[in-house]
């Protein structure tokens, strides 16, 4: 193995591994952006996003913990992406409009995570 290779294969970890933070990041926020965006009665979009934030928390730190994930790694752009657009499909569920700040948190988590694990996507692990 020379030393190319080696390099290689540690910027792929370091990528992994701050794509692997971000997600965790995020998942911890849609998680408490309920509480901290002001969902007011969009109860329907904060039961989704704590779900949505609790599997990408899971996730992560699986992530992190083990290589055998490859296989579920398209999952995190995925609800990177409701994420980002489930403040508009579920805008007119039982309940009042969410707050700017709660679509707007929205957007950036769901964008953040749909970035970060289409970067772990594209390295290939």
């Amino acid at each position: 193995m020379t030393s190319h290779s080696t390099r290689a294969g540690g910027q792929r970890t370091a990528v992994i591994g701050v794509a692997a933070g971000l997600v965790l990041l995020a998942g911890l926020y849609l998680v408490l952006a309920p509480w901290v965006a002001g969902f007011g009665g969009a109860g329907v979009l904060a039961l989704s996003n704590t779900l949505v934030g609790l599997v990408l928390v899971a996730l992560a730190i699986a992530r992190t913990a083990t290589r055998r994930l490859r296989v579920l790694g398209w999952v995190v752009p995925v609800l990177g992406v409701w994420a980002a657009v489930s403040p508009w499909l579920l805008r007119h569920t039982w309940g009042t409009q969410p707050s700017t700040a709660a679509l707007v948190g929205n957007v950036v988590a769901g964008a953040v995570v749909a970035v970060a694990g289409a970067a772990t996507l594209a390295r290939g692990d």
